[in-house]
C-alpha cells in the first residue's frame, strides 16, 4: 500500500504543478479555457434527460466516495508488525519475528502428550503479544485440565523463554477428537482382507493339485 500511495501522490503533485504553473503564468487564458470547457460540459449534460442524469450522478458519486474511503482506511490502518521487541534484553535492542514465536509455540505444544495438533496464531502489538491457538486434543483427556496446561505452556514460552509480554491472556480453541484406534483398524482392514484372499488362493491351489494327482494315479 505504501508504494501505491507514493505513486498516487506523485501523479497528483505533477498534475498540480502543471495546472498551477499554467494558471499563474497565463491566468486569463487558463481561466478562459476552463470556462469554455465547463460551458461545453454543461451543454452536454443539459442534453441528457434528468431521469438518467440523476441516477448516473448518484452512482458515480458513490463509487468515488467508496474508493476515497477505502484509500483513507488503508492509509490510516497500521499494518501488522512482523517483529516485536524483547523487553528483558539488556545491553542492546533485540527483536523477535512473529513467525519464530509461532514456530517455538508449535514445537513446545506438540511435546505435550495430549496434543494431537496445534496451530498457533501470533500477532504483535504495542502492548505486547496476542496469542491464539487452535488445538486438537484426545477425547479421553480432561478438557479443563488440559486447557490450563496449554495456557501455562504458552505463558512459559512467551514470557519466560522469549522474554516477551502477553498483551492479554492467551485464547485457546480446543477440539476434542477420538484417538487413532479407528485409523489403525482401517489400516488393518485391507491387510487382513489380503491375507484372507491369499489363504483362499492357497486352498484352491492345493485342492487342484490333489485332483490332478488322483486323476493320474491308476
Amino acid at each position: 500500500m505504501n508504494t501505491f500511495n507514493r505513486v498516487v501522490l506523485i501523479i497528483l503533485l505533477l498534475l498540480a504543478m502543471v495546472l498551477c504553473s499554467l494558471t499563474l503564468v497565463v491566468p486569463l487564458r487558463s481561466l478562459q479555457i476552463i470556462s469554455q470547457q465547463a460551458q461545453a460540459l454543461a451543454d452536454l449534460l443539459r442534453r441528457i434527460r434528468g431521469v438518467v442524469r440523476l441516477p448516473v450522478g448518484i452512482l458515480l458519486a458513490l463509487i468515488v466516495d467508496l474508493v476515497a474511503v477505502l484509500l483513507i482506511v488503508l492509509e490510516v490502518r497500521r499494518p501488522a508488525a512482523g517483529a516485536i521487541k524483547v523487553e528483558q534484553a539488556s545491553g542492546g535492542e533485540v527483536t523477535l519475528s512473529v513467525a519464530s514465536i509461532a514456530d517455538q509455540l508449535k514445537a513446545e505444544l506438540h511435546q505435550l502428550p495430549e496434543i494431537v495438533q496445534a496451530k498457533p496464531k501470533v500477532s504483535a502489538k504495542r502492548r505486547g503479544v496476542f496469542v491464539e491457538v487452535d488445538a486438537r486434543i484426545s477425547a479421553q483427556s480432561g478438557v479443563p485440565n488440559k486447557a490450563e496446561r496449554i495456557v501455562e505452556t504458552i505463558r512459559q514460552v512467551v514470557e519466560t523463554k522469549m522474554g516477551l509480554k502477553l498483551a492479554r491472556p492467551p485464547k485457546v480453541n480446543i477440539e476434542a477428537v477420538r484417538s487413532g484406534a479407528g485409523a489403525s483398524r482401517a489400516q488393518e482392514g485391507p491387510a487382513s482382507g489380503l491375507n484372507d484372499d491369499q489363504d483362499t488362493d492357497a486352498e484352491w491351489s492345493a485342492q487342484g493339485t490333489d485332483d490332478e494327482q488322483s486323476g493320474v494315479s491308476p
